[in-house]
């Protein structure tokens, strides 16, 4: 009779909600959030639900004491599929508290195809289910009628969510959704897992999982893994769904702590710091509470980690409940605020909130001393000292075990009368406490820096490599057929050219080369010249695809360099303003390699070789260490390399400095040279004399501005030197920019 009228009971409530929700129009402003009337609804009944079952959690279940198989009052076979069904139904009961604050199909799927037949099975099975939780028939206690009425809230909501799923099913694949449903319940079951289960399945087995035996070591891992298996499995899914993640697995804990810690005395308060995370981190979830949230965040992850590497379970194997309890409380501790930061969910913390997090521990810890010498001695609270209350390990001597060396520290007590009670604290030892606890924290804030640029590394990888198979699919639309290795722009393969060229440094705003455009042909020497900072190198390192291009682009053989970095970089040659060689390397064995990379033909390579030792008498010196050469000769090697593929563009920056007369007469004979070849000399120097020699043209840049362009025959006719025409542009340059650094 009882289970047909919980059965009746479930449908009723399903045509309840239904019948109300449909009757919900129009919206409804709360908490100045604005949300339709049907949808604050069905959330009002998840908070009821929610209230409802938290009665619940304190009652004691017949179950622990029949985990053993011997004795109960049902029959094994009966008390496991009990306990299965139990499971079944706390996480349904807890997808319904959930599910109407999220808009996700999977939850509205399981709600409506998986939920009614798990409870119309508590219906059928009423009776045992009875003894299961009361250890008698007793339909009238208040623990099965907390629990009926639970299911019907839960089967009312789900019976309505399933009603308007088939009103609204269409053609949809019904079987393709009850097996998304299935795969949402497989991946988040285990969360609701009963503590006792383990026991029931496979009675008193393994060792203690502590002092990093197997079983405690991998229990770690356990614990990483699901860390980095939940970071790496939802790090792409949409903010909602993170968001769920989150909250359910917040939800999960609060829950199984207080179905775990059960009884109401003194000792059952949540105030040690792993216990108190479970319960803030619900509520800093949901109501995005930020003080609360980076408390546990920078407080209770480090307690729980020091807890999992130095666990105090006091059971002896680990199937019992109070382990598996402990493993799941410190293993959520642990790693849900990490998922805050990690997912996007809360800002990362700067140093002053870690200031302010410091304080609010100080806070705790004085009170977890207090409780401790207050609650341990009271004899009207606790009398004779049956229960030990040891909040944060500042009473017992755990601590102490682990820690030797600070055992004379427990021999300092401060003791005050307080009622009928003397308070005893251990204040140094609290003190200590607290100094090696703000010192790790302050480890752990280390820690998290580390990551924090780790991850901003690990986006800006992730996004170059998107941007780069977006340009990759552009870049062959734009080649229309034609073969990769083919230049972009044909048009250009005699040239360098400069399209509207900015490069801006990170961390300022000013551009260190503005808009530059510029083009120079084959078989010339084109000066690039400048003061110091002007941006010339800055230049260079853009066109030899050193550093990035920031707007505009530049083009080598028709090459964009950006886009096309290897095609462009084969037709270079590049000598740097530093000696930046291998100099445990001989000189052959550098350019040897040089040659390699540029994958030179034996033959030519010889060739090439003889022919620049012979023009830069280097032919003794080839076989000896570089780090044995002079600053010229270790210039001439740098020359050699870059001319040894023999580059339809040879680049040079302040390729002359500190030479002397004759190395600085090699170097300019071979550029000129190079360029009556029909290729391109292009090099930057602020030696005025030296470019008018050389140079066929000119180009003067100035703070990063182009200022003029002319052959060195034009600058002649115009009556004046190249000297002269330099010193125009360049201090009227400078004086602009001290005036802007002034202002």
């Amino acid at each position: 009779m009882n289970q047909i009228l919980l059965a009746l009971g479930i449908f009723l409530s399903g045509g309840l909600v239904a019948f109300t929700s449909s009757k919900m129009h129009g919206e409804i402003k709360i908490f100045k959030k604005t949300m339709g009337r049907k949808e604050f609804f069905l959330r009002a009944l998840g908070v009821l639900l929610f209230l409802l079952y938290i009665p619940y959690l304190f009652s004691l279940e017949i179950i622990r004491w029949q985990i053993g198989l011997v004795g109960g009052v049902q029959s094994a076979e009966v008390t496991v599929l009990l306990a299965i069904l139990k499971w079944f139904t706390y996480f349904s009961l807890a997808v319904c508290m959930i599910a109407p604050f999220y808009k996700m199909r999977f939850l509205k799927d399981y709600v409506a195809f998986i939920i009614p037949p798990i409870f119309l099975l508590n219906a059928i099975f009423l009776k045992p289910i009875t003894v299961y939780i009361t250890g008698s028939v007793n339909f009238y206690d208040y623990r099965i009628i907390i629990y009926s009425a639970c299911l019907c809230l839960a089967g009312g909501m789900a019976f309505s969510t399933l009603l308007s799923v088939i009103k609204e099913q269409g053609k949809t694949d019904l079987l393709k959704r009850v097996g998304k449903a299935f795969g949402f319940m497989g991946i988040y079951l285990m969360a609701f897992m009963p503590m006792y289960l383990p026991q029931l399945f496979f009675g008193h087995v393994g060792d203690t999982p502590v002092d990093f035996t197997l079983t405690h070591r991998i229990l770690i891992y356990i614990c990483f893994a699901l860390m980095f298996g939940g970071f790496v499995m939802l790090r792409k899914k949409p903010y909602e769904e993170k968001s769920f993640f989150v909250i359910f697995l917040a939800l999960s804990g609060f829950l199984q702590y207080f179905s775990t810690a059960h009884g109401t005395g003194i000792g059952s308060l949540p105030l040690h710091l792993c216990n108190t995370a479970i319960v803030l981190m619900l509520f800093a979830y949901v109501f995005k509470w930020n003080a609360v949230y980076y408390f546990t965040y920078m407080v209770n992850v480090l307690g729980a980690f020091l807890a999992i590497f130095m666990p105090n379970t006091a059971e002896s194997v680990i199937t019992m409940e109070g382990t598996i309890a402990f493993w799941y409380n410190h293993t959520y501790a642990a790693v849900l605020p990490i998922f805050g930061v990690a997912f996007g969910l809360f800002p990362r913390p700067n140093i002053k909130l870690m200031y302010k997090c410091m304080a609010a521990f100080t806070v705790y810890v004085a009170f977890a001393a207090f409780m401790n010498g207050w609650l341990n001695n009271s004899p009207s609270l606790n009398p004779g000292g049956a229960i030990e209350i040891d909040y944060f390990f500042l009473y017992s001597s755990f601590m102490v075990n682990k820690l030797p060396f600070a055992i004379p520290l427990k021999n300092f007590i401060w003791t005050f009368p307080m009622g009928d009670t003397m308070v005893k604290i251990y204040w140094v030892f609290v003190l200590g406490v607290w100094v090696v606890y703000v010192a790790m924290m302050f480890l752990i804030w280390g820690v998290y820096s580390i990551l924090y640029r780790t991850a901003d590394a690990h986006v800006e990888l992730a996004l170059r490599a998107k941007l780069m198979k977006v340009d990759k699919v552009q870049l062959l639309k734009e080649l229309d057929g034609r073969p990769k290795s083919e230049p972009l722009h044909p048009e250009g393969r005699k040239m360098i050219k400069f399209n509207n060229f900015s490069k801006t440094y990170a961390g300022t705003d000013r551009k260190a080369v503005d808009n530059l455009n510029l083009e120079i042909k084959e078989g010339e020497v084109f000066g690039f010249i400048g003061h110091n900072g002007a941006g010339k190198s800055t230049t260079i390192k853009s066109l030899v695809g050193i550093q990035s291009i920031t707007e505009g682009s530049i083009e080598v053989q028709g090459y964009d360099v950006a886009r096309q970095p290897l095609e462009a970089k084969l037709s270079m040659g590049y000598v740097s303003d530093n000696h930046a060689v291998y100099e445990n390397l001989t000189g052959r064995e550098y350019i040897s390699y040089v040659a390699d990379l540029y994958m030179v033909s034996e033959k030519d390579k010889n060739e090439r070789i003889e022919k620049y030792a012979k023009m830069f008498h280097l032919e003794k010196a080839l076989d000896s260490e570089i780090k044995c050469y002079s600053h010229g000769m270790k210039q001439k090697t740098m020359v050699i390399g870059a001319l040894i593929h023999n580059p339809k563009v040879w680049v040079l920056d302040e390729p002359l400095t500190g030479l002397d007369p004759t190395s600085s007469w090699q170097i300019k004979e071979c550029m000129r040279e190079h360029a009556d070849q029909g290729n391109i000399v292009f090099f930057s120097s602020h030696v005025i004399e030296v470019v008018e020699k050389v140079c066929d043209r000119i180009a003067i840049i100035a703070g990063g501005k182009l200022c003029r362009v002319a052959t060195i025959e034009e600058i002649k006719k115009e009556g004046i030197s190249l000297e002269e025409l330099y010193l125009r542009y360049a201090q009227t340059t400078t004086k602009e920019d001290m005036d802007g650094e002034r202002v």
